[in-house]
């Protein structure tokens, strides 16, 4: 029988337990389950499974992905939440996808994640999403000198810098001005949050550039650094931060049940659309 790793963080989505209970049953004769994961936390680069399953919304995938960074197992979103754009599959739904997904009738969707390494001592980090370098809530108005490869491409005067894969191109990104990119692209998204000047605009990279960021507030108060949304660190002001394509990818399933320009654009609630009768 094939090996479930099943992901539920019951602090993250408070119901999901109550789904868990249900379904567990019915998962156990299906597949073997190697273990039902409620920690949110710890290092899962060397489970062995041949799929993880995440009970949640996207930010539990990003999560996820963050612990599984290194580990290739094919990870299937159960979507507990609203907005959904990684988790493509319900728990309603999940009695018809997971048989598909058991015999192989799926594709993998490799994901561009970020390596973000803050200059001198300290951990690095990985995000699928995006970094994020924020002014605190009572700080100045940041400056952010940026390099791509080495070489000056902008200063730029405002509340951040995002820089967002192609994933994340539907989250923050979007949200502050940002293109929506297909995830297909391995690229990387420059796009200043609040800026000073409105000729700042947001930037694509190849995701084989690597940026180095040094942003300085006026106060010399410390600047944040978030990933994904979820975990941030206080870094000294004018600290350089470097950002690029890391190593290692998620493998995210699809079955191929919409399309990403329909989830989008359900989501999204895109004007204009007319679906055929």
């Amino acid at each position: 029988m094939q090996r479930i790793y099943v992901l539920a963080n019951p602090k993250r989505k408070p119901g999901v337990l109550a789904i868990l209970r249900s379904l567990l049953p019915w998962l156990r004769t299906r597949a073997t389950i190697v273990k039902v994961d409620q920690d949110g936390d710890g290092d899962l680069s060397h489970v062995q499974a041949d799929l993880a399953l995440v009970f949640g919304g996207d930010g539990s995938i990003l999560a996820a992905a963050r612990r599984l960074y290194g580990n290739p197992v094919p990870v299937l979103g159960v979507n507990l939440g609203q907005l959904g754009f990684l988790a493509e599959t319900s728990a309603a739904e999940l009695k018809l996808t997971l048989p598909r997904v058991l015999r192989g009738d799926y594709v993998l969707s490799p994901r561009m994640m970020l390596r973000v390494r803050p200059a001198g001592p300290g951990r690095d980090y990985v995000a699928l999403n995006d970094a994020v370098l924020l002014r605190q809530p009572k700080a100045s108005m940041m400056t952010m000198d940026v390099r791509v490869s080495g070489e000056e491409v902008a200063r730029y005067k405002g509340d951040g810098l995002i820089v967002s894969t192609a994933t994340g191109s539907t989250g923050y990104s979007l949200s502050a001005g940002g293109p929506i990119l297909s995830e297909r692209l391995k690229a990387l998204i420059v796009t200043p949050v609040c800026p000073h000047t409105l000729a700042n605009r947001p930037i694509v990279l190849s995701g084989d550039e690597t940026l180095e960021v040094w942003a300085e507030t006026r106060t010399g108060a410390p600047v944040e650094l978030v990933m994904d949304g979820q975990i941030s660190c206080s870094l000294k002001s004018g600290r350089r931060v470097t950002i690029g394509r890391a190593p290692h990818e998620l493998n995210l399933v699809t079955i191929g049940r919409k399309g990403r320009y329909e989830i989008i654009r359900d989501k999204l609630h895109w004007a204009g659309w007319v679906k055929e009768r």
